[in-house]
């Protein structure tokens, strides 16, 4: 029997679950570690440089949200949150899909699979609700990130300017909740 492990490859145990208050501080570094990031590739959607997100943004975002947290061995290495509608973006639409907002990964967790990870989920659970896609929207001028949701299999469907945020043009992507 062969083990699914390869040698010099350490199993690891992912979960999803619904953040609550006691999550407020590791999500809080989070997404200034995903902030920080984004700045880095010029990509100043959530802020530019010193910006970044205060606890109290947080905590009113998992109160108002469907945010989630991912633990890694027991260690919080990623959160997002999952809309059932997003007017701001995508205007009125049939209820045919779920809104991904805020991925995030933990400063050194990057390229480990958990941005697929989550999107998988987000998948399962929008296509548990009988519904056909998974959307998000991302800074079209951020080519890596752009790049790496095409990886995951997401396709453009426009660009939409967004009202009161400067000169941001949202990238506005989509992939079937299969």
């Amino acid at each position: 029997m062969h083990s699914p492990i390869s040698q010099g490859q350490v199993k690891t145990k992912r979960i999803i679950r619904r953040a609550g208050e006691w999550d407020v501080w590791a999500l809080t570094q989070i997404r200034n570690d995903a902030h920080a990031k984004k700045v880095a590739h010029g990509d100043y959607v959530w802020g530019k440089e010193g910006d970044g997100f205060s606890e109290r943004w947080v905590r009113n975002n998992v109160s108002q949200k469907e945010v989630y947290v991912v633990e890694q061995d027991g260690m919080s290495v990623g959160t997002f949150s999952l809309d059932l509608d997003d007017d701001r973006h995508w205007g009125s639409q049939e209820p045919i899909a779920g809104y991904v907002h805020g991925l995030c990964v933990r400063k050194g967790f990057n390229g480990y699979g958990l941005g697929g990870f989550m999107i998988d989920w987000c998948a399962d659970k929008v296509n548990a609700l009988n519904r056909r896609f998974v959307r998000l929207d991302c800074d079209g001028g951020n080519a890596k990130l752009c790049a790496y949701y095409e990886s995951l299999g997401f396709v453009r469907v426009g660009l939409k300017p967004i009202p009161d945020s400067g000169e941001y043009i949202a990238s506005l992507y989509e992939k079937l909740a299969l």
